[in-house]
């Protein structure tokens, strides 16, 4: 009987896979390849966890730093030369947070050296530091502001102080002449290019001396913003606005008084003692809500002991009374 046909011999195989090529020339002995069983485990590579995200709290925190000024020209100075301030200043706060507690912030201050500028804190505004710049000589003051209450305007600090400037807000031109026994006023006010708005609630005053005759008091210029207290002895125009960079002209006369015409008739009098007894000083009442005519500057940031996302607003403002001695 026949052999099984099996030209690969697998009747011989078990668990290994034999193949057998066919003789060209020479034998070649079988090549047995082992079969791969494929059961390989996936390796994991150990990774580092992230980091938790921290969400810092939101806050919004206003400051206003308002002014009240008083200050008068320097004689013999110039038009537009030195004036002498007396300022009184406050600042206000008003903070709210994403949370219940309002985290504290850093208060910046960049004040007049301490003999200049006089500071009260209330208790919630503590000084942390305290240095001196050396280049303009002014006081760098940190303190750590920690808002009683949330929403609510709170007075942080007061300043008062004593300073000379030349870069006023108003810019004052007044002259008083005498044509026969007229004498003229005029006073020319121009907002100050410097200024970062505009004008407020001016008002001009110019009380008249007994050397002049009230009955005689004429507005020239302004009549439709001025008027005359004759009780008060007094002519005040009510300007309002007074836009940035404008400028406004108002002028009055009268006739001087009998005994002061009989001086100067007679020549008996000397020039400086008829303009002494002529003197028409100028008074000005003005306010701003964009500007303040001090030095005194503010900042803030994250407390970095309570640390968060601090959104800054910031408003100046003042309110000024001003004096300004009638030149001849």
């Amino acid at each position: 009987m026949s052999e099984a046909f099996d030209p690969f011999n697998v009747s011989d195989a078990d668990d290994l896979f034999t193949a057998t090529v066919a003789p060209t020339s020479a034998p070649v002995s079988p090549v047995k390849t082992r079969v791969p069983s494929f059961n390989i485990k996936p390796q994991y590579v150990a990774q580092d966890r992230a980091p938790p995200i921290v969400v810092l709290p939101k806050m919004d925190v206003k400051l206003k730093l308002h002014e009240e000024v008083t200050s008068k020209a320097v004689p013999g100075m110039g038009e537009d030369g030195t004036v002498e301030l007396f300022v009184e200043g406050k600042v206000m706060a008003q903070a709210e947070s994403s949370i219940s507690k309002i985290p504290p912030f850093s208060l910046q201050i960049t004040s007049p050296p301490s003999s200049e500028c006089d500071i009260v804190y209330q208790n919630f505004c503590k000084v942390q530091t305290e240095r001196k710049i050396q280049v303009s000589k002014q006081r760098s003051i940190k303190c750590k502001v920690d808002i009683p209450q949330p929403k609510a305007e709170c007075e942080v600090l007061r300043y008062s102080m004593t300073a000379e400037t030349k870069n006023m807000p108003l810019l004052v031109q007044s002259k008083a002449s005498l044509k026969g026994n007229v004498c003229r006023v005029g006073i020319q006010i121009r907002s100050n290019l410097s200024n970062q708005g505009d004008i407020n609630d001016l008002s001009i005053s110019v009380p008249i001396p007994n050397t002049m005759q009230e009955s005689t008091v004429k507005i020239t210029r302004g009549a439709d913003t001025g008027s005359w207290d004759e009780c008060k002895r007094l002519v005040t125009w009510k300007i309002g606005t007074l836009p940035h960079g404008q400028s406004v002209l108002v002028s009055v006369e009268a006739e001087i008084s009998h005994t002061m015409a009989q001086l100067v008739a007679d020549d008996d009098i000397s020039s400086t003692k008829f303009n002494e007894k002529i003197q028409c000083p100028v008074l000005i009442r003005c306010s701003s809500l964009s500007d303040t005519l001090t030095d005194f500057a503010l900042s803030a940031s994250p407390w970095m002991e309570d640390p968060s996302t601090l959104s800054l607003q910031q408003g100046q403002s003042y309110r000024l009374l001003h004096r300004v001695p009638t030149r001849k």
